[in-house]
């Protein structure tokens, strides 16, 4: 088998900015791939690209051996590309369990079915087991507008997780979560089956660092660094461009 995902020479401008400069990246099946950076560092932009937000201006981009560079945002969906955004992207009007099951439908054909959640047993029941497995079973019925931060963040796990990804790309999992709500989302990312390939972008390397294979460090749309966890906090660049800036 193939890569999960490789980038080849990958580029994206935005008019005079050049936002992704020709990165260059493999990802087997099964890894756990952190890419770390400062602020402007291109690492969100590299995130849409792959999930089809928008195309690159340069380069190809490949996930299980099919070449996605111009291929929609769904299809990429369809074919086992799940993801997460900095910014929640919840129905807050909705119970849990209803955000779950917009998810699970939205990922496959007849995804405008209007069926209410007491239908469709199915999907219900694949809705209580995506909330077991985010630790919601207990909030299955709440609505979103009622939930923790550090919940919300479980739930959108969970979404991501409806369209049954091979590969799952997670925007800073972490943000906002209090420190006594991070040991949770670190045992949900150990705990989730090899036969998904995990992908993050994150700031806290104490969320990032423990459960990666590899890291990669970008700066200015570049990779700079690309080294293995232990070897990464030691790394005089990385100290230069990233950890001496903080986590900002």
């Amino acid at each position: 088998m193939g890569n999960a995902l490789e980038l080849q020479d990958v580029g994206r401008r935005f008019g005079a900015l050049h936002a992704v400069k020709g990165v260059s990246l493999k990802v087997p099946p099964g890894q756990r791939h952190a890419i770390l950076g400062p602020n402007g560092a291109g690492k969100t932009t590299l995130f849409n690209l792959v999930c089809g937000d928008f195309p690159p201006t340069s380069g190809q981009i490949i996930a299980f051996g099919e070449d996605l560079t111009r291929r929609p945002a769904l299809h990429r969906a369809r074919i086992g590309i799940g993801r997460t955004y900095q910014t929640s992207l919840l129905f807050t009007g909705l119970s849990v369990l209803d955000n779950l099951l917009v998810a699970i439908r939205g990922a496959r054909k007849g995804r405008f079915s209007m069926l209410p959640s007491g239908a469709g047993g199915e999907d219900v029941t694949r809705a209580r087991e995506l909330a077991e497995r985010v630790r919601l079973a207990h909030r299955a019925d709440a609505e979103v507008a009622t939930l923790s931060h550090g919940q919300r963040r479980q739930l959108e796990l969970g979404m991501a997780l409806a369209c049954q990804p091979r590969l799952l790309m997670l925007d800073e999992p972490a943000a906002g979560l209090s420190p006594a709500e991070r040991p949770e989302l670190n045992q949900m990312l150990k705990d989730l089956p090899r036969d998904i390939t995990l992908i993050l972008i994150e700031h806290d390397m104490d969320v990032a660092l423990p459960i990666s294979d590899m890291v990669t460090v970008m700066k200015d749309g570049e990779i700079v660094v690309q080294e293995t966890p232990d070897k990464i906090t030691s790394n005089p660049v990385v100290n230069r461009i990233y950890l001496g800036q903080g986590h900002g």
